[in-house]
Formats: C-alpha cells, structure tokens, sequence
C-alpha cells in the first residue's frame, strides 16, 4: 500500500493504536502530530515526501549545552547504537534544536510503522536521559 496521512491515520484509528497506546492525534497543514500521553505528552510529527514517510521528534535546544560542539561529537560518533533512527539539527521558531527522526517507506507495512514510532519514542528517551547531566544548568558550577 502507497500511505497517506489520512489512511495511516484511519488504519491506526481501525486497528485501536491511538486508544491502547494513549495517543492523541491532529493534523496540521502537511503533517500529523502523534501526541504519546504515556511519555509525557511528547509529540512526534509525520510527514510524507517523496515516496518516504518521516517521523520525527524535537529533543532539546542546542544552545541549551554549554559546549554545543562536544554534544555534536557526542551524537555522531554513539548515534549508530539507536536502531531505526538518526539525530540532526533542525532550526525551529528561529532556534537550533537537535531532533531524532527515521524514515521509512510508503510501501511499509502498518506494522513496521508502528514498530518505526515505538522505537523512535524510546530512542527519544534515551536520548534525553543521557544528555540532560550535560545540560548547561546542569553543569554550570555554584
């Protein structure tokens, strides 16, 4: 099947994944916000493009490390160990964020996609959990 947004959204609506994974949906001009209420409200956006369907998730505010070029070593030399997902620097409102985001095929299987969002969420976590000691309020000395 060649997904849209709208028939990801229905097939995720008939096979009961926004009810018993506690997400909520809306759509917004050309994507589809997945809002994951179980972890923190944290929002994932889909979108479709050239055959590819991408998901992603904003992860924290670059200027929000001290030494924004180290966290840039740091990601790029562990990001391989997070399966079906890749770390950028996206600019958003005018301001550098770091975002997590994987792409798949159009021709996915539903349940590839589901599979793509579940591993995306975690690796969204782990993420963050191994950054935030290196946070600039977290390491700015008394």
């Amino acid at each position: 099947m060649n997904w849209t947004l709208e028939s990801i959204h229905n097939t995720f609506i008939q096979a009961g994944f926004y009810q018993s994974h506690r997400v909520s949906a809306s759509f917004e001009e050309s994507t589809l916000t997945l809002i994951f209420n179980e972890f923190g409200d944290l929002p994932i956006i889909m979108a479709i493009g050239d055959g590819q369907i991408l998901v992603e998730a904003a992860l924290v505010e670059r200027h929000e490390f001290e030494d924004p070029s180290e966290i840039d070593y740091r990601l790029l030399t562990t990001h391989k160990y997070l399966p079906l997902s890749t770390i950028g620097i996206q600019p958003i409102g005018g301001v550098d964020w770091y975002v997590i985001f994987g792409a798949l095929s159009t021709n996915s299987k539903i349940e590839v996609i589901i599979e793509e969002l579940q591993l995306l969420v975690r690796n969204t976590f782990h993420v963050i959990d191994t950054l935030e000691p290196l946070y600039r309020f977290n390491t700015l000395k008394p």
